[in-house]
């Protein structure tokens, strides 16, 4: 199920078949019991053994023994502080070197972990796994300095101070594994023939992993699955069809097998295996249905099953030998229509590698999710994510947060956006904890609307319609359809200026449209009315006002001419008159010669704006076209005298 530093495959039982008795330690015999029970695979009982004997004599067996077994235990500090010692001494290996690297990834040491695989590329520059390190120490440094958006979370309701693992869902429950203390133990044989127990899994020293459920909510409802799910040994990585009704999950169990020496058994190997379990609709209870075929329990670990929601594809996690890429390899197999299982087929080298490929899951979308230590990664085990590209799969690295530089792996999804994992990363709960990372949601911005006819309201085709991202200067442009339509893709956190343009049309320009403060996807909507242009008819430029007496541009009539700016670049045919008007207060003279002072100012700023001056003409009209009844003698307010101080712009010709 787990690699060795997590659900142990290859293989976990180790078992001494025999009636179980104690030898007296002798100091002399303290290496040969630590490695004994590292056979065994009982490292923290191995831990203290190696202890005594480096205190001893500081062998390289003893200070390598240490480092080991706290490496697959996970503790990276310890390991990485007695693989300090081994790498110190002259008999220390390449291999001493490349675990030295890892765990030195695994405490987050990028920087020294990189010098040390350049040491040891030195001396075997064609290691791909060393390579894969190499580039993953460059790559982590930039992951972690810019994580995916999203909110992760550890699951506290789910998560114990030991392992919690290997997450599913199923009848409205999260079923997942962990070693914490059983409910109730299971009670031993007064005689028995095996030194594996009951209550405690070797390699840990604690509790074997069994399948839990629980609402997700509320820690009181985590509950031990039934006593026909779990066995005395390990169970964990459950898988469900869509329907719920088939259940696949991996164990080790308890197989006797007949040494050939004397008829006496010895000690061997059980390798992890897979069950099918269906549900006894009459009695909602599981009853196992078949055994894997493809199990080989006494030569091959087969774990890590994830089923097809139609029941009709197997993918699984097996160490076939020479038959994989080297590690763990992710197979799968198809079911026939008589129900059998087809022959597993490898998922060749786009997917696995010469490390350790874990725990293989899809997405709703049918995106591929694995685990493995193969890759250019964080450190330990990280999650990949691999989406079929015609008859490719074209692998990406998950990044940080959910990879860390520890072990990440058993990726589920709850939906088609929140992705559940486990993680034995620094500031956890326990060993393993179980994680939620919910996405940034992907927010998507559109801007759709018609351009029509100020006058008829009839949709014009062919209009130009132009979006200027104010934030970049990046301007884009869309052209309306047979109804006028246009549409536009917004970015998020922006503003925009929108303009419409057509030929025998005033330009409609300064739109203001933002996307600050949208925190859901949204479609807005603008559309753009366009005067028809009439040869020799007045058109009034809205805001362009001057003060009292004044013929220079005020900064309020400068953001209303720099539209018009834009309105002349978009038809550089027009020739067009500048025309400016007076109040009637001060004499007729005096403002006739205001208004051509403020018409030739007004020319004066759209040429020096780049507008060709051979297309423009200045002419002030003084108060002999008022805009209302202000005129010589009649009393009127500031705002109606305002009203006829005014520019104008007059299409001369196009």
């Amino acid at each position: 199920m787990k690699d060795k530093k997590k659900y142990n495959i290859p293989a976990l039982l180790s078992i001494l078949m025999a009636m179980a008795f104690c030898l007296p330690v002798h100091g002399q015999y303290i290496l040969k019991q630590a490695n004994d029970q590292v056979v065994l695979y009982n490292y923290t009982k191995a831990i203290p053994l190696y202890s005594k004997a480096y205190k001893k004599k500081a062998t390289i067996a003893a200070a390598r023994g240490m480092a080991t077994s706290y490496r697959l235990l996970n503790d990276y500090v310890f390991a990485e502080s007695w693989y300090a010692k081994v790498i110190a001494m002259p008999a220390h290996t390449a291999k001493d070197e490349l675990y030295y690297a890892r765990v030195l990834m695994n405490n987050s040491k990028y920087a020294e972990a990189g010098a040390v695989l350049d040491q040891y590329l030195g001396k075997t520059p064609a290691d791909k796994s060393a390579l894969h390190m190499r580039q993953g120490c460059d790559s982590a440094v930039k992951w972690m300095a810019a994580p995916a958006k999203g909110n992760l979370v550890n699951v506290q309701a789910l998560n114990s101070q030991w392992s919690d693992w290997s997450t599913t869902f199923a009848n409205g429950k999260i079923i997942f594994a962990s070693d914490r203390p059983y409910d109730s133990l299971r009670n031993r044989p007064f005689f028995s023939t095996s030194n594996i127990k009951t209550t405690a899994y070797g390699w840990t020293g604690n509790s074997y992993w069994h399948l839990y459920e629980s609402d997700g909510n509320d820690s009181s409802s985590t509950r031990l699955m039934a006593r026909n799910i779990n066995g005395d040994y390990h169970s964990a990585t459950a898988s469900y069809t869509a329907d719920a009704k088939k259940m696949y999950y991996a164990v080790t169990n308890l197989v006797k097998k007949k040494s050939s020496f004397l008829g006496k058994e010895g000690i061997y190997t059980l390798n992890v295996e897979i069950l099918e379990r269906s549900r006894d609709s009459i009695h909602s209870n599981w009853k196992q249905s078949a055994v894997f075929p493809y199990n080989e329990i006494f030569n091959y670990s087969v774990g890590d099953p994830w089923i097809s929601p139609d029941g009709r594809t197997l993918y699984f996690v097996a160490n076939y030998g020479d038959k994989g890429m080297g590690g763990t390899d992710i197979y799968y197999c198809h079911r026939n229509d008589n129900g059998e299982w087809e022959t597993p087929v490898n998922m060749g080298e786009e997917i696995n590698t010469a490390g350790d490929e874990r725990t293989p899951v899809f997405d709703t979308t049918g995106t591929f999710y694995f685990a493995s230590n193969g890759r250019s990664g964080m450190g330990g085990l990280d999650i990949y994510k691999a989406k079929k590209n015609s008859d490719h799969w074209i692998v990406e690295n998950m990044g940080s947060p959910v990879n860390s530089p520890q072990d990440d792996f058993a990726p589920a999804f709850a939906d088609h956006s929140t992705l559940y994992f486990s993680s034995n990363r620094l500031a956890g709960h326990g060993s393993d904890d179980i994680y939620r990372f919910d996405a940034a949601k992907v927010l998507l911005f559109t801007l759709t609307g018609r351009v029509l006819d100020q006058k008829t309201n009839l949709p014009l085709i062919n209009a130009v319609v132009s979006l200027d991202n104010i934030n970049t200067g990046t301007p884009l442009k869309a052209i309306t359809d047979a109804m006028g339509n246009y549409r536009f893709t917004l970015d998020s956190i922006t503003d925009y200026e929108l303009s419409g343009v057509k030929t025998d049309y005033s330009t409609v320009t300064g739109i203001a449209l933002t996307t600050r403060g949208l925190t859901s996807s949204k479609e807005l909507r603008q559309d753009i009315y366009l005067e028809k242009v009439e040869l020799n008819k007045a058109v009034k430029i809205e805001n362009i006002y001057f003060d009292l007496d004044k013929s220079n541009i005020r900064p309020d009539a400068a953001i209303e001419l720099n539209k018009l700016v834009k309105i002349l670049n978009d038809n550089p045919t027009w020739q067009v008159e500048m025309s400016s008007h007076t109040d009637s207060r001060a004499n007729d003279n005096y403002n006739q010669k205001l208004s051509q002072r403020r018409a030739e100012s007004t020319v004066a700023y759209l040429i020096a704006n780049g507008i060709n001056k051979d297309r423009l003409t200045a002419k002030g009209y003084g108060e002999t076209r008022l805009a209302n009844r202000c005129s010589n003698g009649v009393p009127c307010t500031v705002d109606e005298h305002q009203a006829n101080r005014r520019t104008e712009f007059t299409i001369l010709d196009k």
